[in-house]
């Protein structure tokens, strides 16, 4: 078939802009783009071959093509999907006409097992985007939220179990006599992940094993579960739960997945993972970075997130890759930001030789200890002329690459709220990251829900290629792209910069200081605060 082709636009139009295109919406449209671009189609075809020697040959078709146009037509089941298909669909998937249901059920549950073969496919199409412009995945933005799985929780206590539903029930203490407990909604356990965040680690990791089951056991094909003194099963043995403890005795769920995206900060779109509910998102993080690293060919320069990753052990994975972390604040210890005599509460080093405030000069991962190097910004002795340097790994979340008082710092961190609507977009798009009965897909476990993601990470970075004009193997024109957030970003890291000064961070302190006659050894952050209503910035 011809080469498909495509005028690119003089601005970045953005992920979303592909639905004015009529040559790129639906399905068909889809598998015909795919069908063109025989540099990401070949290898997936090849993978996606599952067909044995010793069986009887299948019937000829590409049903990698079909499960791309299963999630681009926004079905969240395979039923209503192929009760809808057309012939003429069918036929550009290479199939004579329309296999039986139950031939297509089989043939796309069979896809599970080979997921990532779409994220292969789509490395290659965000490499050839990297290729037209640098921009790509430069800066890079992570998010978490829950995604449910339609698998419930039975009441499964037996014969020996001591069974406190069956002493509340007899006693009259439970409100009605359901063996099935309610179904907590996705808001409640996203507000109650939020909230956790708020909260020191060790507090918010307290806080977390309060609603976790205290004890999980597999029994063949199903999982059983103790919570609040009585057993439950589930037929999704890798899905999360969290219990929560109602009035008169109710017990309610969630159950479910964490539906993970990387998002570019120039383009829009998102890599994808999703993981059980019952590891944290934080432990997820450095996953989904390496994610990023691979598919992309190299590491981002920034990755931006909320406080659900802003501790240690993600600020340290990020900068020993050598990708400045980019995280708010997080309540820790006595939830104040401390002044240190070798650097200040915002990452910057001090003087050795006067105790001043230095600028930072460069960043090395140094083959895994990462430093950074200074310079004074007033230097007061011959000495403060030279570098300093100072190893990231003294204070991992304060010792970053990109400095907290740089304006690019805080562009980012003011933009990133504005990402996480990318989870809505692909819930809407592709019906991906299912949060409640209404587009939660019915198959059970994490693999399916895994190829959904998979898949639409593919159309979603060919779709942008295609409309930006980057499907060619020839690097194209430089597309602008509009910095919504610059201006603020600017006038935020002023804001902090007149705080600093009006803290003391801006004049030495320290030991070396006072013995200069230069300022007080004692830092800002012992010293009682100004009177100043404004507060810094998160």
């Amino acid at each position: 078939m011809p080469r498909v082709r495509y005028q690119p636009p003089d601005r970045l139009p953005g992920a979303a802009h592909f639905a004015l295109d009529a040559n790129l919406r639906g399905s068909l449209n889809a598998v015909k783009l795919i069908k063109s671009q025989k540099w990401v189609w070949d290898g997936l075809r090849e993978a996606c071959d599952l067909e044995v020697n010793y069986a009887r040959h299948r019937e000829p078709g590409h049903w990698e093509l079909a499960c791309v146009a299963f999630i681009v037509s926004k079905q969240i089941d395979i039923r209503p999907w192929w009760d809808e298909t057309t012939d003429e669909l069918w036929v550009a998937c290479g199939f004579d006409g329309r296999p039986t249901y139950m031939t297509t059920w089989r043939r796309l549950r069979e896809l599970e097992t080979i997921a990532d073969e779409f994220l292969n496919a789509a490395s290659v199409v965000i490499k050839r985007c990297k290729m037209h412009d640098s921009r790509v995945l430069a800066h890079v933005h992570f998010d978490y939220t829950e995604q449910e799985t339609h698998a419930g929780l039975t009441h499964d206590c037996r014969e020996g179990d001591v069974c406190s539903y069956a002493k509340a029930v007899k006693s009259g203490r439970v409100w009605g006599k359901s063996k099935r407990p309610v179904r907590a909604s996705t808001s409640i356990a996203r507000e109650e992940r939020h909230a956790r965040s708020e909260e020191d680690p060790e507090t918010a990791a307290a806080l977390e094993k309060k609603t976790a089951p205290k004890k999980t056991e597999i029994d063949g094909d199903i999982k059983r579960v103790r919570i609040n003194g009585c057993w439950y099963r589930t037929r999704d043995l890798e899905a999360g739960i969290r219990a929560y403890t109602g009035k008169r005795g109710c017990k309610s769920f969630w159950h479910g997945y964490y539906s993970g995206k990387a998002v570019c900060h120039f383009t829009g779109t998102a890599i994808p993972s999703v993981d059980s509910a019952s590891r944290n998102e934080c432990h997820l993080f450095p996953e989904l970075l390496d994610r990023v690293g691979e598919m992309a060919g190299q590491f981002p320069e920034t990755a931006i997130a909320d406080r659900g990753m802003s501790i240690s052990s993600c600020f340290e994975h990020a900068t020993t890759k050598g990708v400045a972390p980019v995280f708010p604040w997080r309540k820790w210890g006595d939830g104040k930001r401390h002044d240190h005599e070798t650097h200040d509460r915002h990452g910057m080093k001090r003087s050795k030789h006067c105790g001043g405030p230095m600028e930072q000069t460069r960043f090395s991962t140094n083959n895994g200890s990462p430093r950074l190097w200074f310079r004074c910004t007033t230097p007061f002795t011959a000495e403060c002329e030279k570098e300093q340097t100072i190893s990231c790994k003294e204070e991992w979340r304060s010792l970053v690459p990109l400095a907290e008082t740089e304006a690019l710092y805080q562009e980012l961190r003011l933009s990133h709220q504005t990402y996480e609507a990318v989870h809505g977009y692909w819930r809407t798009r592709f019906k991906a990251g299912g949060d409640s009965l209404a587009n939660r897909p019915k198959v059970i476990g994490l693999a399916w829900h895994r190829l959904r993601a998979n898949v639409a990470c593919l159309m979603d970075w060919l779709l942008v290629a295609a409309n930006c004009g980057w499907l060619g193997s020839k690097p194209s024109k430089r597309l602008r792209g509009k910095r919504k957030f610059k201006s603020r970003g600017e006038g935020e890291a002023a804001r902090l910069g007149d705080l600093r000064e009006r803290w003391g961070l801006e004049n030495p302190y320290g030991r070396i200081a006072k013995m200069l006659g230069l300022g007080d050894e004692l830092p800002p952050s012992e010293k009682p605060p100004p009177n100043t209503a404004t507060a810094a910035p998160a």
